[in-house]
């Protein structure tokens, strides 16, 4: 026969059992005073740190928040006023230009008014330099048909006289 191979596991054998059972209670009291002074003080203390640090952060975003809330106001107020100011300045602006605008026109009416009446002036002095003219041809065409008809010279102041109270009649 065969022999076969038996294979022990001391762990199981029921003799060891109590020196077993003696080293599992030391090795877990031991384990847990490490874990317990040791282990947990520092995870905790990790624990503590980290909860510290995330309140502070938190502060300091809530700080952060309300400055960056009152720059946001600052801002808003400021922005306003700038437009409130380039409204007032655009309608200045538009004011002094309508001003100009309206100075210019009056001095053009007035340099147009002014052109007008020397052009009137010139108009009339044309006019009457005209009718002086046409006075004195109108007294040599009277004195040469006065000549043409009745034969002797007529003289000329006369015929001027003659000229002028027609014209004044046919006014």
């Amino acid at each position: 026969m065969e022999e076969a191979a038996v294979v022990s596991f001391p762990q199981m054998d029921a003799a060891t059992f109590a020196p077993q059972l003696v080293w599992l209670a030391i090795t877990f009291v031991v384990l847990y005073f490490v874990m317990a002074r040791v282990v947990v003080p520092r995870i905790t203390g990790i624990l503590e740190t980290r909860d510290a640090k995330v309140a502070s952060d938190l502060g300091s975003a809530q700080a952060m928040k309300a400055q960056a809330d009152t720059a946001l106001s600052t801002y808003e107020r400021l922005s306003a006023q700038a437009r409130a100011t380039a409204q007032q300045l655009a309608a200045e602006a538009r004011a002094a230009a309508n001003a100009k605008q309206a100075a210019e026109l009056e001095a053009l009416d007035g340099r147009l008014a002014a052109t007008g009446r020397k052009a009137e002036a010139d108009v009339a002095a044309a006019r009457a330099k005209a009718m002086e003219g046409l006075r004195d041809l109108a007294a040599e065409i009277a004195q040469a048909t006065a000549e043409k008809l009745v034969g002797s010279k007529l003289n000329r102041d006369a015929a001027a006289k003659a000229v002028d109270a027609e014209l004044k009649a046919g006014k």
